[in-house]
């Protein structure tokens, strides 16, 4: 049994996770553009996967101080660089989607005699 202000900050957390991950939601469904549903699951996404990840962190240094394991250092650790490996392939998968679905305009003809 942890401490009741550990215990609030962790429920904080992962309400504002759920909060987050909804509005992620919402927005990839109700967004018209292809960009704007792409920056708002990102941004949303990568937040409520953070807060879920403090929470973890939190949870995992208070009982490598209280009960001393190493597993639990070794999973704040792990989540940490679970985090960061989220945050860089969501990042990439975003891009990569969104050039595939809106594809770049080709140049007229005009803008390419204006070019020579």
């Amino acid at each position: 049994m942890s401490i009741w202000p550990l215990d609030t900050l962790l429920y904080v957390l992962l309400l504002a996770a759920i909060g987050f991950g909804g509005i992620s939601i919402i927005g990839l469904l109700l967004f018209p553009d292809i960009r704007s549903r792409s920056f708002t699951g990102l941004r949303a996404g990568i937040l409520a996967t953070a807060l879920v990840t403090a929470a973890g962190i939190c949870y995992g240094i208070f009982a490598w101080f209280t009960v001393g394991g190493m597993q639990y250092l070794q999973f704040a650790l792990a989540a940490i660089l679970m985090l960061v490996l989220v945050v860089i392939l969501n990042r990439i998968a975003t891009g990569v989607v969104c050039r595939t679905a809106v594809p770049a305009p080709l140049p007229s003809s005009d803008e390419q005699e204006d070019r020579i």
